[in-house]
């Protein structure tokens, strides 16, 4: 059995980009609420090590372009 998901009022583009923004704004928009602890050089340091690994491992994975974001795997 096939299921069909019918849009109304425009693309899946627009469709898609109507997602993006309400998750934006529920989730994105909202102050935190977490505490402002304090870091030390030597958390903090680590915290741009793990940063700059993951760039590099990102930059030097082949994938394919044409996926959509949030369907790419690394």
């Amino acid at each position: 059995m096939t299921k069909v998901i019918i849009i109304q009022g425009g693309s899946l583009e627009s469709y898609y980009e109507q997602t993006m923004d309400y998750l934006h704004a529920k989730y994105h928009i909202y102050p935190s609420n977490l505490l402002d602890l304090p870091v030390s050089p030597e958390e903090e340091s680590l915290m741009g090590y793990f940063e700059k690994l993951a760039s590099n491992i990102a930059a030097e994975a082949d994938y394919d372009t044409n996926v959509p974001l949030g369907k790419l795997v690394i």
